[in-house]
């Protein structure tokens, strides 16, 4: 068989598949550049309320031809000037904080998207990683199968020697067998599928044949949906929103500059040693009117402040009627779990009572393997609801994180 012929080179579990796959995403890795990037957007405004220094330089020449030209009362003729100037605004601690505040919510805003994305990542990986186990865990199943069919396959090749069983009942046996050969190398060739695409979202390029492990997913336990990372948003947003409206206000606030200067400025070259200086001042600027701006802006703010409430109850609802759907799927997918385990060992008992009187010559082969096929029928029934129940829990954790 072509499954018997793989060598499984190591064990891998979920969290290894998941670990890998949030290394290597490139978005993930794009989202975490931009947070580092944020980080020098606040040393950037913390810079521009230091002292500003800037140093201008000029040589001016306005010849005068025959008495054509520009007049000396305007340009002096001539001008050379070289100076260092220093300015900062002052009295702004206010206005500082609000901009450290927006700065601040954009680096949070970029970590919650980052989360988000790695909640995301991590149920997908979770997923396919479950899709390569269920084929795995099914083809082990049907091996079991086979195996034991291969046995009776001797005891009944036996039997027809001494003609207790027909030739046909033999070949009927080997009929089953070639079918479990064939779901087994299909399962075979979906496992290979499910796991390269596994690999795929993770980013991993090994070929090695790999056995996965059990996964065992637990339900996170929250205190409330509203430390979820989906409702975050709303939060980080209602935030920004308001600090938009603080810093409207702060535009409409007196601001004070102190400057200096220093340097030369001279206009007959003859003196120019006497024309270095210095001098110093202070600036103050209040808006008085613009036209209605800041109550056009504030009924913006408004109208940005209901679009968000009017998605964060949205969401809400959607949240709780999702959780709602997903734990009563998940207590009727436990509830048949238990029923079908029930059925396995009824089944598994009349195997056995029918593969004792099938060896005795006393029950006749179609129904061995009726029986068998039961059996098998179970076992796959039961290997769907533990791997439907990990979904579940999958897509539970993915919305309470």
């Amino acid at each position: 068989m072509l499954l018997n012929l793989i060598l499984y080179s190591q064990v891998h579990d979920l969290d290894y598949y998941i670990n890998q796959g949030v290394a290597n995403n490139p978005v993930l890795k794009d989202l975490s550049n931009q947070i580092r990037s944020n980080q020098y957007d606040s040393l950037i405004t913390r810079a521009s309320y230091l002292p500003q220094v800037s140093f201008n330089a000029m040589m001016m020449y306005a010849p005068v031809v025959d008495g054509w030209g520009y007049s000396d009362v305007i340009t002096n003729g001539q001008e050379l000037s070289g100076t260092l100037n220093v300015n900062q605004q002052i009295f702004n601690k206010k206005t500082r904080e609000v901009n450290y505040q927006k700065v601040g919510l954009e680096n949070r805003s970029l970590k919650n998207s980052r989360d988000l994305s790695i909640n995301e990542l991590k149920k997908a990986i979770t997923a396919q990683y479950l899709s390569a186990y269920s084929a795995l865990q099914e083809s082990q199943f049907q091996q079991e199968i086979l195996s034991t069919l291969k046995e009776e396959e001797m005891v009944l090749k036996m039997w027809v020697q001494k003609g207790t069983y027909r030739q046909t009942d033999y070949l009927s046996v080997k009929v089953e067998i070639i079918q479990l050969e064939r779901n087994i190398k299909n399962l075979d060739l979906q496992y290979r599928k499910e796991f390269s695409n596994l690999n795929v979202i993770c980013g991993l390029t090994d070929t090695a044949h790999v056995r996965l492990g059990l996964p065992t997913i637990e339900e996170i336990l929250k205190k409330s949906p509203e430390n979820s990372l989906f409702f975050r948003k709303f939060v980080i947003d209602s935030l920004k929103i308001q600090t938009e409206k603080l810093l409207i206000d702060r535009k409409y606030k007196p601001t004070v500059n102190w400057f200096s200067d220093g340097g030369l400025i001279n206009n007959e070259p003859v003196y120019l040693y006497q024309n270095f200086g210095i001098s110093f001042g202070m600036s103050l600027s209040l808006p008085v009117y613009d036209g209605n701006q800041r109550k056009y802006n504030y009924s913006k703010i408004r109208i940005q402040e209901e679009t968000r409430k009017n998605y964060r109850d949205f969401f809400r609802a959607q949240y709780n009627a999702q959780l709602k759907q997903l734990k009563e799927e998940l207590d009727n997918v436990r509830l048949l779990a238990v029923d079908n385990d029930r059925q396995v060992e009824v089944v598994k008992m009349l195997v056995a009572q029918e593969r004792a009187e099938l060896n005795s010559g006393t029950l006749t082969i179609t129904d061995y393997i009726l029986a068998l096929k039961n059996l098998i029928e179970a076992l796959h029934e039961g290997v769907q609801y533990q791997i439907r129940a990990q979904y579940i829990l999958n897509e539970i954790n993915f919305w309470k994180q």
